[in-house]
C-alpha cells in the first residue's frame, strides 16, 4: 500500500514545490513532468543520466525514498506529474521510450556513481517496468543509467525529422534517443562497470542460438517493443512455435493489473478453445525472472492486413480461392461459431489478428482481451471492435459479428472502416457509402456487410445467421452519396478554409522552442509551410498565413536543414518569399545550400530543389536563384546524384511505380528538366527531358493496363508513387511538344486513376485522393474537357464519403485516419488546395514551376 495519495496532478506538483521552496530550488510543470532545478548549477549538454522506474501504485513511496537524496545532492531532476501520467508513460502507447521512466536525474558527472549507488540502496526491493534502453545499477533496485543528451541537440534527416544525438569530443555524432537496448557511445566507458583488462586473443567461440525456457530455440523476431517481444522458435522436436513475451509491470493500472494478466487470460482462453480448428494450440506458459512467456503453435507469417496491402483484395466473383471473399467469410464464420460454442467472445477480431497460410487456411490469434466464464480484460481496436466496447461492458457474441463484418469490409475494399467522427452511426454510414461507391448494388457476401456492422446486435445476429446459411440477402437501405452542387462545394470550401485558419492560429500561438517531441516542423510535407502558402490564396486566410510565416521564421531551428522542396528549406522559402510580398518586414533568409550528395528526385532531391528555385527566381529575380537551378541541372545531366532508395519496388501487378512516379522517380525529374529548358532555352536539358519522357511513355502504356486489373493497389493512382503524378508530367510534355501520344496517355492514365479512386484509403495529397484530383484538374485545364472536371468532382465526393461531420462541413481525416490535422501533404491544407482549384476552375498546382503567387 502506498503511503501518500498521488491520484491528482496537484499532489506530486505541490509536494515537490514545497520541498523545492525549502531548498531554494525552482519548479517547472508541463503536461507530463514536474521538473526541479537548482539555480546556479551548470548542467552539461550531455552525459550519464539516471532513471528511476516505478509503477502507478508505488510512485508515492518511490518519491518518499528518492527525494531526500536528490535534494541533498546538487542535481536537477524531473518526476511524472501523477499516477495517471505514469500509467500512460508505462503503457508504451505515447512513446515506447518512456516506459518505466518515472523519474529522470541529471547528476554532476563526478558524483554520478556515488549518487546512483545511494539511490539504488534507498530503492532496494522496489519494482517497476524494465527500462530496456538503460542498464541497471543492481538487480534488486529499479535505478538505471545511460549516456544521453541533457539538453536537446539534434541532427536532421532527409525527411526533415529531428533525431536526438550525442556528440563526441572529436565531433563524431551518435544517436541520442533511447533505443530498444543499452548502448554506450564509443568515446565513453560504463562508469558503473569498468572495462576489464583485455585477455590474450583466443579462438572465437561458436555463437550459440538463444534459448528461452530451456526448450525453445529462437529463429527470428516477429515484434520488438517495450511491452515485450514476439519470437519465432523451434521446440526440441523441431516443431515451429511462436513465443510471446509480457514484461512485468508494463501497462500496469492502479489495481496492479499489467500485461502479464493479458498473457494469463490468453492462456485461459486457449485452454478453453483446445482442439478448435483455426485457433493456435497452447504449448507452454513459463516465467523468466519477473517476465512471462506464452508458447503456441505457429500459424504462419502473413496476416490479413499485409495480405490485402501487399497482394490483393477479396472478391465475390473471384477466379481463385485465394481471392474469394465468400471462401474467406465462410472460413472465418466457421471458426467464430466454434469459438462461441465454447463460451468465448474474441473481442479483438481484426485483419492484424487473422493469419493466412499458403493454402488459404485462416487462424485467429491474440486472445488477451477475450471474454470467458465471466471475465474479460479492457481493450478494443478502433474501427474493428463494436463502438461501445470501450465502456468495458460484458461482451456478447454479437460483438464479434461486428468485428467480422468490419474485417470482411477491409478484405473487400482495402479500406479501414471510417473512424474520424465521434458519432459511431455516422462512421458506419460513411463506411457503407464507401462500399456502395466501390460496389454499387453490392451482392454476395458484400450484401451482408451492412447487417454485420449494424449498431443493432439483433441485426448483426441475423446477418451472421444468413452468412452461415449461405443466404446473401441485403438488408437495410442503400447509402447515397451527396450530389456535388455548386452550393455544396462552396460550403465545403469555406468550412475547410476556416479549419485551416484555426489550425494556423493554434500553430502560431504555440511555443517555438523545442518541445518533448523535438523542434517544431516548418517544412511543406508535415510542417507550417504548406498550410501557410495555401492560406495566402484566400483573402480571409492571409492574416493567419502571415502570422504563421513569422512563427515559421522564429521556430526554424539552428540545425542544418535539408535543401529539399517538400522536406527541407526550398519549399519553406517559397512560402516565406510569397509572404514577404504582403509583409516586406519579414527577415530575408540565408541562401539554401545543396549537400554534396543530393538525390535526383523531386520530393527530396535536385529536381524538386531546382524547380523550387525557378519559382523563387520568379518571386525574387535578383537573389541569385538561377545559379542553384543551373547546378541542379548540371548534376542531373552529369549523373552526379544519389540514387533514391526509399522502398523495395512493389510487385508488378500492383501498378505501384516508385521509379516512374513524380515524387521519387523519372516523372518529376523529366518535368524539372523541361521546365528548366522553358525558362532558359537550355538545349541539353530539353534533350534529356525528351529522352526521359519517351522512356516514361513506353512504361506508362503498360502500367495503364495493369491499373485496370483487380490486383492493382490504390497507391498505383497516387501522386507520389503512381499514375496521377505521371499524368501531370505528361500533360506538360504534351503541351510542349504537341504530342498526340502524350495527350492520349495522360487521358487514359487519368481514367485509370479514377477507376482506382474508390479504393483510396486516404484523402491526402501525397498518397491519396487530393493528389489524384489535382491531376484531373491539370488535365481539365489543359484540354478544356468537361470529362476531367467531372472526374475531379467525383474525387471530391469520394473525399466526403471518408470524412466526418456533415457533408457541408466535413472533417477530413489525415493519414492517421483517426483525426484531422493541417499539414499539406497528409492533411487538410492539401485537401483545401484541391478544393480551391476545383471551385475556381483555374490556377496551377502548388510546388510546381507553373505556379504563380496569389495577387
Amino acid at each position: 500500500m502506498e503511503t501518500t495519495a498521488t491520484d491528482s496532478d496537484t499532489t506530486v506538483r505541490d509536494r515537490l514545490a514545497e520541498a523545492a521552496e525549502r531548498d531554494g530550488r525552482e519548479v517547472a510543470v508541463d503536461e507530463t513532468w514536474v521538473s526541479v532545478r537548482k539555480p546556479g548549477i551548470a548542467v552539461p549538454d550531455q552525459g550519464w543520466k539516471l532513471h528511476i522506474s516505478a509503477r502507478p501504485g508505488t510512485l508515492a513511496e518511490t518519491l518518499d525514498r528518492a527525494l531526500p537524496l536528490l535534494l541533498a545532492w546538487d542535481c536537477d531532476f524531473k518526476v511524472a506529474r501523477s499516477r495517471r501520467v505514469l500509467h500512460e508513460l508505462n503503457s508504451g502507447d505515447v512513446d515506447p521510450a518512456t516506459v518505466g521512466k518515472a523519474m529522470t536525474v541529471y547528476p554532476p558527472q563526478d558524483t554520478l556513481v556515488r549518487l546512483g549507488n545511494l539511490l539504488a540502496e534507498a530503492l532496494a526491493g522496489m519494482t517497476g517496468p524494465r527500462i530496456t534502453s538503460d542498464r541497471r545499477i543492481r538487480p534488486d533496485a529499479p535505478v538505471y543509467y545511460r549516456f544521453a543528451p541533457f539538453r536537446p541537440q539534434y541532427r536532421v534527416d532527409e525527411n526533415g525529422d529531428f533525431e536526438l544525438v550525442v556528440i563526441g569530443p572529436d565531433g563524431e555524432v551518435e544517436p541520442g534517443a533511447a533505443g530498444a537496448e543499452f548502448s554506450c557511445p564509443p568515446w565513453a566507458s560504463d562508469p558503473f562497470r569498468p572495462e576489464p583488462e583485455p585477455e590474450p586473443a583466443a579462438q572465437p567461440a561458436t555463437e550459440r542460438p538463444s534459448v528461452l525456457g530451456g526448450r525453445y530455440t529462437l529463429t527470428s523476431g516477429v515484434l520488438r517493443g517495450p511491452r515485450g517481444n514476439v519470437y519465432r522458435a523451434v521446440d526440441p522436436d523441431g516443431r515451429p512455435v511462436v513465443v510471446k513475451e509480457a514484461r512485468a509491470y508494463v501497462g500496469e493500472n492502479i489495481n496492479g493489473i499489467d500485461l502479464r494478466m493479458q498473457l494469463r487470460n490468453e492462456r485461459r482462453i486457449l485452454q478453453a478453445l483446445d482442439g478448435v480448428d483455426g485457433v493456435p494450440g497452447l504449448l507452454d506458459h513459463f516465467r523468466h525472472g519477473e517476465d512471462e512467456y506464452l508458447v503456441t503453435t505457429d500459424a504462419g507469417t502473413l496476416d490479413l492486413n499485409r495480405y490485402v496491402g501487399e497482394r490483393t483484395r477479396f472478391f465475390d466473383d473471384a477466379t481463385s480461392a485465394d481471392r474469394d471473399l465468400g471462401v474467406l467469410a465462410a472460413r472465418l464464420a466457421e471458426i467464430l461459431a466454434a469459438v462461441h460454442e465454447r463460451g468465448v467472445v474474441i473481442r479483438d477480431l481484426s485483419p492484424k489478428n487473422v493469419v493466412l497460410d499458403d493454402d488459404g487456411r485462416c487462424t485467429l490469434i491474440d486472445f488477451g482481451n477475450s471474454y470467458y466464464d465471466g471475465f474479460q480484460l479492457h481493450g478494443w481496436t478502433r474501427g474493428y471492435s463494436v463502438p461501445d466496447q470501450h465502456t468495458d461492458r460484458q461482451a456478447e457474441p454479437a460483438d464479434d459479428y461486428f468485428s467480422l463484418g468490419a474485417t470482411l469490409f477491409f478484405a473487400a475494399t482495402g479500406i479501414n472502416p471510417i473512424g474520424v467522427d465521434q458519432d459511431p452511426a455516422r462512421n458506419l454510414e460513411r463506411s457503407l457509402l464507401c462500399l456502395e461507391r466501390l460496389y454499387p448494388g453490392a451482392t454476395g457476401v458484400r450484401a451482408l456487410l451492412p447487417g454485420l456492422i449494424s449498431l443493432d446486435p439483433a441485426e448483426r445476429t441475423v446477418a451472421f445467421a444468413d452468412l452461415r446459411a449461405g443466404r446473401r440477402t441485403r438488408r437495410g437501405s442503400r447509402h447515397v452519396a451527396p450530389k456535388l452542387t455548386g452550393d455544396l462545394l462552396e460550403s465545403v470550401l469555406e468550412h475547410t478554409i476556416q479549419e485551416c485558419i484555426d489550425a494556423a492560429e493554434r500553430m502560431a500561438a504555440s511555443p517555438t522552442d523545442v518541445g518533448r517531441s523535438g523542434p517544431p516542423k516548418t517544412n511543406v510535407y508535415s510542417g507550417s509551410a504548406g498550410l501557410g502558402l495555401e492560406l495566402l490564396h484566400h483573402p480571409r486566410g492571409v492574416a493567419a498565413g502571415l502570422e504563421l510565416a513569422r512563427w515559421t521564421i522564429a521556430a526554424t531551428p539552428p540545425a542544418k536543414l535539408p535543401a529539399a522542396m517538400y522536406f527541407g528549406r526550398t519549399g519553406t522559402e517559397i512560402f516565406l518569399s510569397t509572404a514577404r510580398r504582403a509583409a516586406p518586414d519579414l527577415p530575408v533568409s540565408k541562401p539554401i545550400e545543396l549537400a554534396a550528395d543530393e538525390r535526383g528526385d523531386y520530393i527530396h532531391g535536385v529536381a524538386g530543389i531546382g524547380s523550387g528555385h525557378l519559382v523563387l527566381h520568379a518571386l525574387e529575380p535578383d537573389a541569385g536563384h538561377l545559379a542553384q537551378v543551373d547546378e541542379c541541372v548540371r548534376r542531373l545531366l552529369g549523373g552526379e546524384t544519389r540514387a533514391t532508395e526509399d522502398a523495395v519496388p512493389a510487385a508488378a501487378d500492383t501498378g505501384v511505380a516508385l521509379e516512374a512516379g513524380f515524387a521519387h522517380g523519372s516523372a518529376g525529374i523529366a518535368q524539372f528538366l523541361l521546365a528548366h529548358h522553358q525558362h532558359t532555352g537550355h538545349p541539353e536539358a530539353e534533350a534529356e527531358a525528351a529522352r526521359r519522357f519517351s522512356s516514361l511513355a513506353d512504361e506508362v502504356a503498360g502500367l495503364i493496363e495493369v491499373l485496370r486489373r483487380p490486383p492493382a493497389r490504390p497507391m498505383a493512382a497516387s501522386w507520389c508513387q503512381g499514375m496521377s503524378g505521371v499524368v501531370s508530367a505528361l500533360v506538360s510534355a504534351a503541351q510542349h511538344w504537341d504530342d498526340d501520344r502524350y495527350w492520349a496517355l495522360a487521358k487514359e492514365g487519368a481514367r485509370a486513376c479514377l477507376g482506382l479512386a474508390p479504393q483510396a484509403w486516404v484523402v491526402s495529397q501525397c498518397c491519396g485522393l487530393a493528389g489524384i484530383g489535382e491531376a484531373m484538374i491539370d488535365l481539365a485545364i489543359a484540354t478544356e474537357d468537361e470529362e476531367f472536371w467531372l472526374g475531379a468532382e467525383e474525387i471530391a465526393v469520394h473525399m466526403l464519403a471518408r470524412s466526418g461531420g456533415d457533408f457541408s462541413k466535413p472533417d477530413f481525416p489525415d493519414n492517421s485516419l483517426e483525426a484531422a490535422s493541417a499539414p499539406w501533404s497528409t492533411g487538410t491544407s492539401g485537401v483545401l488546395s484541391f478544393l480551391r482549384r476545383l471551385h475556381h476552375r483555374e490556377g496551377a498546382r502548388l510546388w510546381t514551376t507553373a505556379w504563380t503567387p496569389p495577387v
